[in-house]
């Protein structure tokens, strides 16, 4: 299991105020519960944002860090706390930056592969980074500053090299990848598209069962419909539906109207549930 710690401190320019630090991340190993440091050095400052993914043999972690330059930081300890909005309007045209890491565990190295004036999508409900299933690719999925516009690279881990660059679609849920590397299912402008990295062609999912007229995100959560997380298998995508308090997680086959319900919990409904692909012999 991953988890960051983090510290709280004061800002120097604000009194009273204190700022969230990134202290490092860590493995705990679940059989003892022994943290172990990455080999990985969060930059400096309060405004970060990191997300991380391991690949599918668990020998590498790749942490995508949201950070800001100096400047950021040098620039806005010129306002007192009594001109917030000035400090605002000082630092708002300093741009947002994207490192990506890849973190070798078993060598305990860290090396950066791609830096990029962008940011990660605000959304919690979508994995911005997600694996092959063999490993062999990584999937990132960026905004630019203006107007906002997202695009999905597809990198080699080994080199860093981007082999795809897909305009303006993200990466749908957390199980994009289909279970043989060449299908990404994603979210262009709303609508859920399946996107073939051999010949660039794509082609939107038919409308699913109980999803309205088309497949689109339902917006807000909890409208009652089926929410795509991503492949279940060759055939079938995973899907949740949110109604009250009550989530079901279902298999669902894009052509026809079967739904197969699999799990439903009861609990917080405030953001949409992370799936994780697991290895066949972690069942055995």
């Amino acid at each position: 299991m991953l988890t960051e710690a983090e510290a709280l401190r004061s800002d120097a320019a604000i009194p009273m105020l204190e700022r969230r630090y990134c202290e490092g991340i860590y493995r705990i190993d679940l059989r003892d519960l022994k943290p172990a440091r990455l080999a990985f050095e969060p930059r400096g400052g309060w405004e970060w944002r990191h997300e991380l993914a391991t690949s599918p043999d668990a020998t590498v972690v790749v942490v995508a860090e949201q950070w800001r330059p100096d400047e950021f930081y040098a620039v806005g300890d010129q306002f007192g706390p009594d001109r917030f909005l000035d400090r605002q309007r000082a630092t708002a045209n300093i741009p947002v930056h994207v490192t990506l890491h890849l973190v070798d565990t078993s060598r305990d190295a860290s090396r950066s592969v791609l830096t990029a004036r962008a940011s990660m999508p605000k959304s919690s409900d979508d994995r911005p980074i997600q694996w092959a299933p063999d490993g062999s690719l990584i999937a990132v999925s960026l905004m630019s500053k203006a107007p906002g516009v997202p695009t999905t690279l597809i990198l080699d881990p080994t080199t860093g090299d981007i082999r795809h660059t897909i305009e303006g679609a993200q990466l749908l849920g957390s199980l994009a990848w289909h279970r043989y590397g060449d299908r990404l299912l994603l979210d262009r402008q709303g609508r859920i598209v399946e996107h073939r990295l051999s010949h660039g062609e794509e082609r939107p999912l038919p409308p699913l069962p109980g999803a309205g007229s088309s497949t689109r995100r339902p917006t807000p959560p909890g409208s009652g419909s089926h929410r795509v997380l991503g492949y279940a298998d060759e055939e079938h995508l995973l899907s949740v539906t949110h109604r009250g308090s009550v989530m079901t997680l279902c298999s669902i086959s894009p052509t026809s109207a079967e739904v197969q319900p699999l799990a439903r919990w009861a609990g917080s409904t405030d953001m949409y549930p992370y799936m994780t692909a697991m290895p066949p012999e972690f069942w055995s």
